[in-house]
């Protein structure tokens, strides 16, 4: 099978003399919150803090009709693209849209030139739920943390502990408990947003390797999406 590109549950591989010419270039770069000069000392000393830098990165692909070309280009969000590569088909990987050009090539051929705003990561594909009905360890075999989607069933006032750190929640049936950066929120039993459910502490992040895991309260079944994840 030829290259190609799966868009939002859109592959190219579906459309005939369609291929991916060029997957761009990867980058992993950890930011820099402050990069210091010390007297008396060569060079210089950068003080990481902790995250990641989106990147840009271009994508070109070989289409024999202009219509497969505008259908591929429909499949794309502003923002949020869910993304996987022929060359590792057990990844998926998210980007915004920046841009796309397009050039003719020859007389019967479209070249179709994406720009994408990649966010840092690579996501496990297909990873299976962890669920605990008592307490228990999780392992993130990852190589960098992820920031999990947590379902807690139960009712009353819980606590749930993971590593160090613990929330407190007043919970009616059920409650989720979304991690990831820019979804950070908290969700009923009737999946609506309602933070007043968290009565304290801060949104988990489970670190690379074992973490313990702990609740309190009339919990019947914790279920965690962990959302494995890796640098390259």
């Amino acid at each position: 099978m030829s290259n190609y590109l799966k868009v939002n549950d859109f592959t190219t591989a579906d459309l005939k003399h369609c291929v991916v010419m060029d997957f761009g270039t990867i980058h992993a770069s950890p930011r820099f919150s402050e990069q210091i000069k010390l007297y008396g000392t060569n060079g210089s000393y950068n003080i990481i803090d902790g995250a990641f830098e989106n990147y840009d990165r271009t994508i070109r692909i070989f289409f024999e009709r202009f219509s497969d070309l505008a259908t591929l280009v429909e499949k794309f969000k502003p923002v949020d693209n869910k993304l996987e590569f022929s060359y590792q088909p057990d990844a998926v990987f998210y980007a915004d849209l920046l841009d796309t050009e397009i050039a003719v090539r020859g007389m019967y051929g479209w070249e179709l030139a994406i720009k994408l705003d990649m966010q840092p990561f690579r996501y496990q594909k297909s990873v299976e739920p962890l669920v605990f009905t008592a307490n228990g360890t999780i392992n993130n075999p990852g190589s960098v943390y992820s920031e999990p989607v947590i379902e807690i069933e139960g009712d009353g006032d819980i606590s749930l502990t993971i590593g160090k750190k613990t929330m407190y929640l007043k919970v009616t049936r059920k409650a989720m408990i979304d991690c990831r950066q820019k979804k950070q929120n908290i969700y009923n039993a009737e999946g609506a947003i309602q933070n007043t459910l968290r009565k304290r502490g801060g949104f988990f992040e489970l670190p690379v390797g074992n973490s313990g895991l702990v609740f309190t309260g009339a919990v019947r079944k914790v279920t965690i999406r962990p959302n494995w994840r890796y640098i390259l």
